[in-house]
């Protein structure tokens, strides 16, 4: 199985969509803020300082907080254990106030399978002089309870969060994975986004699920991406693109039954698949998803 693109999709969706991260996961409305800036190129210049040496950081924006003061927004995306973690947040808190003098936020979103692995703290001590650097977490996997709640729901990262916990929970099972990537993508069409949200998530959702190369095709080829799914993202990209993508998905899934029993059973196949795909893109819900892969993590 391809290793899951976490982090590139976790970062774009947060520059895309910030007041949805902070409704879904701190609690705050963002309301008139102005939105973050990226400080890409800041960090650059301060990755490369000779005196702050080399350190790695995930996403750094620049935003008012909730007093309207200006603060940075530290946020690490962390889908695996890994030791010294809480001691990686504490030295880049130090070193970026160091170079930007400004007060910061340290969020790490921890998308990792232990339930019980939660750094949220760094201390040093020497004799009565003590440190002690507290950081906000975020655990994907106090969400495994709100599925169902998550998928009703129009936030953005509410079905990313759905999409990460599946990508784990299938690791090792990609027939399974393609099942839930098909039935969560046919879900986006009762949103109700805008077009070019709808194309974001799509987007986002099947960088993250990825497939190995034959159950890609499998997927593709297949009715499991319902008629309706293919119609509704026509709609979002374009006639021209679902064209060249997946329109002729239910024949091409003819093709194979045909090579594998018969002229006959293809087309009694094909037909079954067409009507198949009819009817559960036009009685989908969005819960039906959990329903589908209670897969074990």
């Amino acid at each position: 199985m391809p290793n899951a693109d976490y982090d590139s999709a976790w970062k774009q969706a947060i520059e895309l969509y910030w007041p949805d991260f902070t409704e879904l996961f701190l609690l705050e409305e963002w309301g008139c803020r102005p939105a973050p800036e990226s400080q890409d190129q800041e960090l650059a210049k301060c990755s490369r300082d000779s005196n702050l040496g080399l350190f790695r950081v995930d996403k750094l924006l620049r935003a008012p907080g909730v007093d309207g003061q200006p603060y940075l927004w530290h946020i690490e995306i962390q889908a695996a254990r890994q030791r010294g973690f809480a001691q990686r947040m504490f030295v880049c808190q130090y070193r970026l106030y160091e170079h930007f003098q400004l007060p910061m936020r340290s969020i790490a979103i921890l998308g990792d399978h232990s339930p019980t692995w939660r750094p949220c703290r760094f201390e040093l001590a020497a004799g009565n002089t003590r440190t002690t650097f507290d950081f906000e977490t975020i655990k994907l996997r106090d969400f495994e309870d709100r599925l169902a709640e998550l998928l009703l729901s129009d936030n953005v990262f509410a079905w990313l969060v759905v999409a990460h916990l599946f990508t784990l929970r299938t690791r090792k099972e990609p027939l399974e994975r393609a099942i839930v990537k098909a039935k969560l993508l046919t879900g986006l069409r009762t949103c109700g986004w805008t077009r070019k949200k709808s194309r974001d998530v799509f987007d986002l959702i099947e960088r993250m699920m990825t497939l190995t190369h034959s159950c890609r095709l499998s997927w593709k080829h297949s009715s499991k991406f319902s008629t309706g799914g293919w119609k509704w993202l026509g709609n979002i990209y374009g006639k021209s693109a679902l064209n060249s993508v997946e329109w002729n998905g239910v024949k091409q899934g003819g093709r194979q039954l045909e090579k594998r029993g018969g002229r006959q059973l293809a087309k009694r196949g094909g037909r079954h698949a067409v009507r198949r795909a009819v009817k559960h893109a036009a009685k989908f819900e969005a819960k039906h998803v959990v329903d589908w892969s209670r897969c074990e993590a």
